[in-house]
């Protein structure tokens, strides 16, 4: 990837988004290298967090946003939005099982986060034209309709990242590197 076009900003670099840094420090303890590249264009990066925040707000758990997260990064095969998923699943109380079945694209043993991850691919593949057996599988086991209105939610704020990940090659940060993932490797 072309690093000149798509740098690893900081505030020196990127003035303009000091308030994106600030804001990205504050959430992730630090200013991931997926937010450095974004600040080529702030408006951007301020979409990412924004979105990011809305998640939070969701109905889903934190294992069933881990899930989303990473369903939508495997199958935009996001070799960064992965590495960094998985480690941030881990430490949200994902189970390494079902991280692992996520990575390896495997099915997952608990059924309700299947459905999730179903539904989720699903969405993805047919461009949200879900048919009606596939939505009322996922209401069957257990979730809501706003869920899935919410799985919206995530494809969005992962297609943000994934892309941006996917033009401008943003290296892995230092902490999720234990986690790093590879599209072409499989």
């Amino acid at each position: 990837m072309n690093d000149e076009r798509f740098p690893l900003h900081d505030a020196a670099s990127a003035p303009e988004a000091q308030a994106v840094f600030d804001r990205a420090e504050q959430t992730f303890g630090m200013v991931p290298n997926l937010i450095r590249k974004m600040a080529s264009a702030p408006a951007l990066a301020e979409a990412y967090l924004a979105l990011h925040d809305l998640l939070q707000k969701t109905s889903l758990s934190p294992t069933e946003q881990g899930v989303l997260l990473l369903t939508v990064s495997r199958y935009h095969e996001c070799d960064y939005c992965m590495a960094a998923h998985s480690m941030t699943g881990r430490m949200t109380g994902v189970p390494d099982d079902v991280i692992a079945a996520l990575r390896e694209d495997r099915v997952i043993d608990d059924p309700q986060l299947e459905a999730l991850r179903q539904f989720t691919r699903a969405m993805l593949e047919q461009r949200g034209w879900v048919d009606e057996p596939t939505q009322q599988a996922f209401l069957d086991a257990g979730h809501t309709p706003a869920q899935m209105l919410e799985v919206i939610l995530a494809i969005g704020l992962k297609t943000l990242s994934n892309y941006t990940n996917h033009i401008a090659g943003t290296p892995v940060d230092a902490p999720m590197a234990s986690e790093r993932w590879s599209a072409t490797a499989r």
